[in-house]
C-alpha cells in the first residue's frame, strides 16, 4: 500500500488551490511514502483476469472520457481487457466506496483524485477515508473549472452575471456533477469571497449539467475544458470564466475570475486509485503502463483536441496532493456562513 504522512504545507491565499503548486515535500517533512507489500505470486505482476476501471460520473464526462483513453491506449499491453463501468452518484463517492471495499488485487480501480477524495467529504460523512483508504497509482491530468452560459443567454460574460447576482441574490442557478463535489465547492469558496449567491442544480455528472444547460434548464452550469468543447463548437453553450490560476490554452479569450478580482483557483485532479494495502509489484505495473499511455499517439491527440492539460505524479505524489486539497477545501468551507 502506497500511504502519505499528513502534514502537507498549506497554500498563502485560503480560496487558492492550485495543484502544481503542490509539491512533494522531503522525509524531514514527514511526508515519507511507505510501500507495503502484500504476498504475491510473483515479482512480475501478470493479470489473470479483466482489469476494470471504476467511473463515478456519468458516460460522457471528463472522468469517463480519461478512462476510456487509458483504457484503448493499454489494450496491447495487459493480456486481458481492461473495462470501464459507470457507477453514478454522491459526485463520485458510490464509486469510491466500491474500491474502498474491494480486495487489493489489481482487479479493480477508479478513477479518483476530484470530488470523491478531496471535497465531499468536506460536505458529509463518508464510508471511507479518502487520506487512508486508496492506493492511488498515479495522476494524470489537471482540470480547469470553467464555467459556461446558454449561448443566447442575457448574460455573456461573467461581469453580467455578478451584477445580476447583486441586484437578484439566488436568481441565477448553475449545475454542477453533484452535492459536495468540486464544482459545488467552487462556486461556494467562490460565493464565500464575493458575498454573492447562487442556486444549487446537482446532477450526477457533467455531461448530465452540460445538456440541462443547452436545454435552458439552468442559468450556468461548470465543466472542464474537454466536458464542455463540443457543446461550446456546436454553438450551444458559451464559456465565461475560468477558475483556475491561469487562463486554459484551448479558450484563451476566457478570463479567470482571479483576474476580475476574485482569486479563486480550484483545479480538479484525475488519477487511477486502487483499494488500500495493494501489493507494491501490482502497484508496479499498473503504474509503469498507465505511464507508457500518457507518451502514445493517441493519449496527445485526445489532449489535443479535447484541451485536456496532463499533469503526471506518481502515486505518492498524488496522494500528498489530495490531501492537501482536502484540507484546503475544508479550511475555505469552514470559513461560510452556516446555512
Amino acid at each position: 500500500m502506497i500511504r502519505i504522512q499528513q502534514g502537507a504545507a498549506r497554500a498563502g491565499h485560503f480560496l487558492s488551490l492550485s495543484w502544481r503548486g503542490v509539491r512533494l515535500a522531503g522525509a524531514g517533512a514527514g511526508m515519507a511514502a511507505l510501500l507495503v507489500a502484500a504476498p504475491v505470486a510473483a515479482q512480475d505482476w501478470t493479470p489473470q483476469r479483466s482489469i476494470e476501471i471504476v467511473v463515478g460520473f456519468a458516460p460522457g464526462g471528463s472522468a469517463d472520457q480519461i478512462a476510456r483513453q487509458l483504457s484503448n491506449a493499454v489494450k496491447d499491453t495487459f493480456p486481458v481487457p481492461v473495462v470501464v463501468v459507470n457507477r453514478p452518484g454522491a459526485a463520485g463517492a458510490l464509486a469510491a466506496q466500491q474500491i474502498a471495499q474491494a480486495k487489493p488485487d489489481g482487479y479493480q480501480l477508479f478513477v479518483g483524485g476530484g470530488s470523491e477524495t478531496t471535497s465531499v467529504g468536506n460536505h458529509q460523512k463518508l464510508s471511507y477515508d479518502p487520506r487512508k483508504d486508496f492506493t492511488p497509482v498515479l495522476k494524470v491530468a489537471r482540470l480547469p473549472s470553467v464555467l459556461a452560459v446558454k449561448a443566447d443567454s442575457p448574460h455573456q460574460t461573467m461581469q453580467s452575471i455578478i451584477e445580476q447576482a447583486k441586484k437578484a441574490p439566488g436568481s441565477l442557478s448553475y449545475g454542477s456533477t453533484g452535492e459536495g463535489s468540486l464544482f459545488h465547492s467552487t462556486m461556494l469558496v467562490f460565493q464565500a469571497k464575493s458575498g454573492l449567491n447562487f442556486l444549487h442544480v446537482p446532477y450526477k455528472g457533467a455531461a448530465d449539467s452540460l445538456l440541462a444547460l443547452a436545454g435552458g434548464q439552468v442559468d450556468m452550469a461548470f465543466g472542464a475544458p474537454e466536458e464542455v468543447m463540443g457543446l461550446i463548437n456546436g454553438g450551444r453553450i458559451k464559456p465565461v470564466a475560468v477558475f483556475s490560476d491561469k487562463r486554459v490554452p484551448a479558450f484563451p479569450d476566457v478570463p479567470t475570475v482571479t483576474e476580475l478580482g476574485y482569486p479563486v483557483a480550484l483545479d480538479n485532479m484525475k488519477g487511477l486509485m486502487a483499494p488500500a494495502g495493494l501489493p507494491e509489484p501490482v502497484y508496479r505495473k499498473l503504474h509503469d503502463a498507465f505511464k507508457a499511455a500518457l507518451d502514445t499517439p493517441a493519449w496527445k491527440t485526445f489532449t489535443e483536441k479535447t484541451g485536456l492539460m496532463t499533469d503526471y505524479a506518481d502515486g505518492p505524489a498524488f496522494q500528498q496532493q489530495i490531501d492537501a486539497g482536502y484540507e484546503l477545501i475544508g479550511d475555505s468551507l469552514r470559513t461560510l456562513p452556516k446555512s
